[in-house]
Protein backbone atom coordinates (compact mmCIF):
# COMPACT_ATOMS: atom_id res chain seq x y z
CA UNK A 1 0.00 0.00 0.00
CA UNK A 2 1.39 3.40 -0.94
CA UNK A 3 1.14 6.58 1.07
CA UNK A 4 -0.61 9.69 -0.18
CA UNK A 5 2.75 11.36 -0.68
CA UNK A 6 3.92 8.41 -2.79
CA UNK A 7 0.78 8.72 -4.91
CA UNK A 8 1.44 12.45 -5.35
CA UNK A 9 5.01 11.70 -6.38
CA UNK A 10 3.95 9.03 -8.87
CA UNK A 11 1.34 11.33 -10.41
CA UNK A 12 3.85 14.20 -10.66
CA UNK A 13 6.46 11.89 -12.19
CA UNK A 14 4.03 10.73 -14.87
CA UNK A 15 2.98 14.30 -15.67
CA UNK A 16 6.54 15.62 -15.74
CA UNK A 17 7.64 12.87 -18.12
CA UNK A 18 4.73 13.57 -20.42
CA UNK A 19 4.71 17.37 -20.36
CA UNK A 20 8.28 18.66 -20.08
CA UNK A 21 8.69 18.41 -23.85
CA UNK A 22 6.31 21.38 -24.20
CA UNK A 23 8.10 24.74 -24.33
CA UNK A 24 7.52 26.79 -21.21
CA UNK A 25 6.04 23.97 -19.14
CA UNK A 26 8.93 23.69 -16.70
CA UNK A 27 8.90 27.44 -16.09
CA UNK A 28 5.13 27.44 -15.54
CA UNK A 29 5.43 24.59 -13.05
CA UNK A 30 8.26 26.32 -11.18
CA UNK A 31 6.16 29.47 -10.74
CA UNK A 32 2.91 27.73 -9.86
CA UNK A 33 3.36 27.44 -6.07
CA UNK A 34 4.19 31.15 -5.74
CA UNK A 35 1.11 32.04 -7.78
CA UNK A 36 -1.10 29.86 -5.60
CA UNK A 37 0.33 31.27 -2.37
CA UNK A 38 0.25 34.86 -3.58
CA UNK A 39 -3.05 34.96 -5.43
CA UNK A 40 -5.02 31.97 -4.20
CA UNK A 41 -5.89 28.75 -5.95
CA UNK A 42 -8.95 29.97 -7.83
CA UNK A 43 -7.20 33.04 -9.23
CA UNK A 44 -4.23 30.93 -10.27
CA UNK A 45 -6.43 28.44 -12.08
CA UNK A 46 -8.20 31.32 -13.85
CA UNK A 47 -4.83 32.78 -14.83
CA UNK A 48 -3.70 29.50 -16.41
CA UNK A 49 -7.04 29.15 -18.17
CA UNK A 50 -6.77 32.66 -19.65
CA UNK A 51 -3.20 32.37 -20.95
CA UNK A 52 -2.72 32.81 -24.65
CA UNK A 53 0.21 33.20 -26.97
CA UNK A 54 3.51 31.40 -26.71
CA UNK A 55 2.87 29.71 -23.34
CA UNK A 56 -0.77 28.83 -23.90
CA UNK A 57 -0.12 25.08 -24.23
CA UNK A 58 2.15 24.98 -21.18
CA UNK A 59 -0.41 26.86 -19.08
CA UNK A 60 -3.17 24.48 -20.18
CA UNK A 61 -1.04 21.50 -19.18
CA UNK A 62 -0.36 22.90 -15.71
CA UNK A 63 -4.07 23.64 -15.31
CA UNK A 64 -4.87 20.07 -16.36
CA UNK A 65 -2.22 18.70 -13.99
CA UNK A 66 -3.74 20.50 -11.01
CA UNK A 67 -7.38 19.83 -11.82
CA UNK A 68 -6.77 16.18 -12.67
CA UNK A 69 -4.99 15.68 -9.37
CA UNK A 70 -7.76 17.39 -7.41
CA UNK A 71 -10.31 15.23 -9.24
CA UNK A 72 -8.36 12.08 -8.33
CA UNK A 73 -8.50 13.20 -4.73
CA UNK A 74 -12.27 13.77 -5.19
CA UNK A 75 -12.00 17.41 -4.22
CA UNK A 76 -13.38 19.03 -7.39
CA UNK A 77 -14.28 17.87 -10.91
CA UNK A 78 -11.51 17.78 -13.50
CA UNK A 79 -12.97 20.34 -15.90
CA UNK A 80 -12.35 24.03 -15.24
CA UNK A 81 -15.95 25.34 -15.20
CA UNK A 82 -17.21 22.58 -12.89
CA UNK A 83 -14.22 22.96 -10.60
CA UNK A 84 -14.78 26.71 -10.28
CA UNK A 85 -18.48 26.13 -9.54
CA UNK A 86 -17.47 23.65 -6.86
CA UNK A 87 -15.08 26.18 -5.33
CA UNK A 88 -17.75 28.90 -5.35
CA UNK A 89 -20.05 26.63 -3.39
CA UNK A 90 -17.37 25.20 -1.08
CA UNK A 91 -16.63 26.22 2.45
CA UNK A 92 -13.35 27.82 3.46
CA UNK A 93 -12.00 24.53 4.81
CA UNK A 94 -12.64 22.77 1.50
CA UNK A 95 -10.87 25.49 -0.47
CA UNK A 96 -7.96 25.34 1.96
CA UNK A 97 -7.80 21.55 1.58
CA UNK A 98 -7.70 21.93 -2.20
CA UNK A 99 -4.99 24.57 -1.91
CA UNK A 100 -2.89 22.45 0.43
CA UNK A 101 -3.29 19.40 -1.81
CA UNK A 102 -2.32 21.42 -4.87
CA UNK A 103 0.81 22.78 -3.20
CA UNK A 104 1.82 19.31 -2.00
CA UNK A 105 1.51 17.88 -5.51
CA UNK A 106 3.30 20.88 -7.06
CA UNK A 107 6.29 20.37 -4.77
CA UNK A 108 6.83 17.00 -6.45
CA UNK A 109 6.02 18.26 -9.93
CA UNK A 110 8.58 21.08 -9.66
CA UNK A 111 11.31 18.67 -8.65
CA UNK A 112 10.48 16.12 -11.30
CA UNK A 113 10.09 18.69 -14.09
CA UNK A 114 13.63 19.87 -13.35
CA UNK A 115 14.97 16.31 -13.15
CA UNK A 116 13.32 15.18 -16.39
CA UNK A 117 14.31 18.34 -18.23
CA UNK A 118 17.90 17.99 -17.05
CA UNK A 119 18.07 14.39 -18.23
CA UNK A 120 17.14 15.29 -21.82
Amino acid sequence: MSTLDQRRAQYAWERANRNTRVDGYREMVKGAPALVMGNGLMATLAYYRSRSGSNERAAQLVLDDVLSWLARRQIVPADFASAMDAFFNAGAQDVMRATDETLAMLRWLRQFADAVEGAR
